[in-house]
């Protein structure tokens, strides 16, 4: 902010951070906001990363932060996904545009002065949740907004805050989940579920009444199942298990961005989902498949997404070193090319005589194994 000011630009630290800094949090990001061009931000600092700069944002790494500095915009147009902005000089008319009001403020950090067109600092003493200007226009132009209020409901609920039950019937009324992409929706979540202190009852009532998940689950029953499976288990794999039951797993690793390991699991998951997992072969050909997924993960995703507690037998199989994987069997692919099967026959072997084994555990022996290949290579 030195920088700036000394160069003659306003600067100001904005947005989510000033209301951390109200509630006595640090902030988990410093976003600024000032009238300085986006040009001569570029010469006024040794490096700058142009990431958002088709939208007047520039990232500026400084002293091992990366501040994230934005040109005072209103804007012009709006379609319910982006807005088409034009610069401004004012940061009043920046802070009019802005969602909420306790978001709204603007800290001048030199001058401890705060810039407050929009009334925020009164509604913090209310402890009031209150949108700038109408609520329907806020959400008509991004309709992303009805999350993000809910997201800081939920947060301000056990400080004591609460809202306008107008303004919340009217987000529920105009929004529409047709204007977000499930990559915003997933992304949206993962803030929602970040830590710290949130009211999970408020987020399991409010969510599903914006039907969230309309046109990519269809029905609202699904989309408040899976509300409530996100919510109390704290992580995403509920939604990537739901979107994976009407789309590929390559389009669901695309649009979610999952890990690899997420990848396998929701993939496993969807494929045993349908099958009794009450049956013990079916359970040991379940846990065959995980061998590159973390086998507590895997339980509890089972527990919460199948619905089936099946921690203490699989912990019995495992326990008791029965054996449910390839590597378990008393011979491997060597002791097979022994007796003449070569080529991709190990591995058919070698499957064919883990499906015998898990039925029979008692089968599991070199010889007995030896045996039993030995037919069934005559039949290859």
């Amino acid at each position: 902010m030195e920088i700036y000011k000394g160069a003659g630009y306003e600067c100001y630290l904005v947005g989510g951070s000033c209301r951390d800094l109200l509630l006595g949090e640090t902030p988990y990001d410093f976003d600024f906001a000032t009238n300085c061009p986006l040009s001569e931000s570029r010469k006024l600092f040794k490096r700058v990363i142009a990431i958002g700069a088709t939208h007047g944002t520039l990232i500026i790494p400084f002293q091992g932060f990366h501040f994230e500095i934005t040109r005072f915009r209103k804007d012009v147009k709006t379609d319910g996904r982006k807005a088409v902005i034009e610069y401004s000089d004012s940061i009043e008319e920046d802070q009019e545009r802005r969602d909420l009001r306790l978001n709204a403020l603007a800290y001048d950090v030199l001058e401890d002065r705060v810039v407050d067109s929009q009334n925020g600092i009164s509604d913090f003493r209310d402890k009031l949740i209150r949108f700038v200007g109408n609520a329907e226009d806020r959400i008509k132009e991004d309709h992303l907004r009805a999350l993000r209020y809910g997201r800081l409901i939920s947060k301000l609920l056990p400080m004591g805050f609460s809202f306008d039950p107008g303004e919340m019937k009217a987000v529920i009324r105009v929004f529409d989940s047709r204007f977000l992409s499930i990559e915003r929706v997933y992304d949206e979540f993962g803030k929602i579920l970040a830590p710290g202190p949130k009211d999970n009852r408020f987020l399991i009532d409010y969510l599903p009444e914006l039907n969230i998940f309309k046109q990519f689950f269809g029905d609202p029953q699904n989309t408040k199942a899976v509300i409530e499976a996100i919510v109390e288990t704290g992580n995403m794999l509920p939604l990537a298990f739901q979107y994976h039951k009407t789309h590929t797993i390559k389009e669901t690793v695309y649009a979610l961005k999952l890990s690899k390991e997420n990848s396998r699991l929701v993939s496993l998951l969807n494929e045993f989902s349908e099958q009794d997992l009450s049956n013990e072969t079916v359970l040991k050909k379940l846990l065959s498949q995980a061998e590159y997924i973390d086998e507590n993960a895997l339980l509890i995703a089972i527990n919460d997404l199948v619905g089936v507690d099946v921690s203490r037998r699989a912990l019995d199989i495992m326990k008791q070193k029965q054996p449910y994987r390839i590597k378990d069997l008393a011979l491997q692919g060597n002791d097979l090319r022994e007796i003449g099967i070569a080529g991709r026959n190990i591995g058919l072997t070698l499957n064919y005589l883990l499906g015998l084994v898990w039925d029979k555990p008692q089968l599991n022996s070199t010889d007995q194994l030896l045996k039993l290949a030995d037919e069934f290579a005559k039949e290859l």
